[in-house]
């Protein structure tokens, strides 16, 4: 076999190197990383098709919290509608 050198320089970019590929092997040995990983990828690479949106139901009272002012004028006619009326 052959003994081949290189210069401090780019034996410290190897190292480098393998120090991060040794960080990844890690992270992609890691089962919740992976779920995560793939989880994202179903998102972003092949997001669903659906034909039609998603229906919500609606029921009483469920503004409860988010509605907090009505005005007094709230059912009176519009100024915008008057040429219709």
């Amino acid at each position: 076999m052959k003994t081949i050198t290189i210069p401090e320089v780019d034996y410290q970019m190897l190292q480098n190197k393998v120090s991060e590929l040794e960080n990844k092997l890690v992270l992609l040995q890691d089962e919740q990383f992976i779920h995560k990983l793939q989880l994202a990828y179903q998102i972003f690479i092949y997001p669903k098709q659906t034909d039609s949106p998603k229906k919500t139901s609606l029921k009483r009272g469920s503004g409860k919290q988010i509605i907090t002012y009505i005005a007094d004028d709230f059912s009176a006619p519009l100024d915008d509608f008057k040429d219709y009326m």
